[in-house]
């Protein structure tokens, strides 16, 4: 079977999110379209708007993706990097043929061969780094800078550009497709047909409706309460108030240097008065976000995975008739969990973190696979 994956968050599933996966399969030949999702907390250190399981479903009502499996939080709260290698490790194991994406510059070959400059391992390199992070560039802007002084033909301060750019440098046996990004930039929060989930989430909390998203998506809206950061403050203010310094700096993304920060935010009213009093040019918002991440779930480091290019299972989170002849095969050759597991604990954690806020009453452990009959 013609197998395309497609890395995602779907925060949420929105109308460009729709026409890059049927333009995927368009123009893959793809037989079967395959979502590698984040959980219930997305890459740039989020809550995702709706849950996994929720996100997932409406996702393959809309026809345009055939099965959704889930990237797991310890691998999917990292920085680019780390992400892209589980995520693309899991499309190979899943033996997909193709990785498809979308970016701003629209051109494969162009990513293919930024990924193989291999600038990141050059002196020049190496030195440009360490002189932005001597100027107090965050970690990730001294990186993009000192990038682009050695290969200015790829924009790689772009978020797209930059996802694509790692696939690149983590694909081993699969091909690569790439759609141009269709309409708003991620950061971009403009009204129009084809909005960037940022907007979509901004427009929804400014105005009370949903714009740019199809029918599956709209009903989640109409069902659910929307997850954002403010209504976890209660719990975070709690855990940064009586969590001790050194405990903070076991956690993931926390250094001596961030944890006073932290601390200090705490006593802050809101979310929005906390993030910004950490704002600094070396701790930028998804830096922050992902350290609140590791203090609501309390992510230490010795729970990070020894690999990141190694995802011990496939988790499917929902599919369709297309999608369950995919799980059919993979369960031949690789580990597939369909029902709650030890190896799942931590997805339990991290779940019930999630749905505390929102009112949600299922545990992990009491969700499996959904069915979506397509007819």
């Amino acid at each position: 079977m013609q197998k395309t994956a497609i890395i995602a968050e779907y925060n949420p599933f929105h109308n460009g999110h729709l026409y890059q996966a049927e333009t995927a399969r368009l123009e893959t030949e793809a037989e079967a379209v395959i979502a590698i999702m984040s959980g219930q907390f997305t890459q740039r250190g989020e809550p995702a708007a709706f849950d996994k399981w929720s996100r997932a479903r409406a996702a393959v009502e809309t026809g345009a993706i055939d099965l959704v499996v889930e990237l797991p939080t310890r691998y999917g709260v990292q920085r680019a990097d780390r992400f892209a290698s589980a995520a693309v490790h899991l499309a190979e194991r899943m033996d997909c043929q193709t990785l498809s994406f979308g970016s701003e510059s629209g051109d494969v070959s162009a990513i293919q061969q930024a990924a193989k400059s291999e600038i990141e391992s050059k002196p020049a390199y190496r030195d440009a780094f360490q002189s932005a992070l001597k100027e107090g560039l965050s970690p990730a802007k001294a990186s993009s800078t000192a990038f682009a002084s050695l290969y200015p033909d790829f924009d790689l301060t772009l978020p797209n550009n930059i996802l694509a750019y790692h696939y690149a440098q983590a694909a081993s046996s699969i091909n690569l497709h790439t759609v141009r990004r269709l309409g708003a930039g991620y950061h971009d929060t403009g009204v129009s047909d084809v909005m960037s989930a940022t907007g979509v989430r901004a427009h929804y909390l400014e105005a009370g409706s949903v714009r740019a998203v199809p029918e599956a998506t709209r009903r989640l809206f109409e069902r659910q309460s929307m997850a954002h950061w403010s209504l976890y403050w209660p719990m975070l203010q709690y855990k940064l108030r009586t969590t001790p310094k050194y405990v903070l700096e076991q956690l993931v993304g926390i250094d001596a240097s961030l944890s006073p920060r932290l601390i200090e935010a705490g006593m802050e009213p809101t979310f929005e008065r906390a993030l910004s009093k950490m704002l600094t040019r070396r701790y930028t918002r998804t830096a922050i976000q992902r350290a609140l991440v590791s203090v609501l779930i309390h992510f230490e480091r010795t729970e990070l995975p020894v690999r990141f290019d190694d995802v011990p299972y496939v988790r499917p989170l929902a599919f369709n008739p297309v999608g369950r002849r995919v799980l059919n095969e993979l369960k031949k050759t690789v580990p597939l969990l369909s029902k709650y597991h030890p190896d799942l604990a931590f997805e339990a954690r991290v779940t019930e973190a999630y749905r505390l806020p929102l009112g949600l009453s299922r545990p992990e452990y009491r969700e499996t696979p959904q069915f979506i009959d397509s007819k």
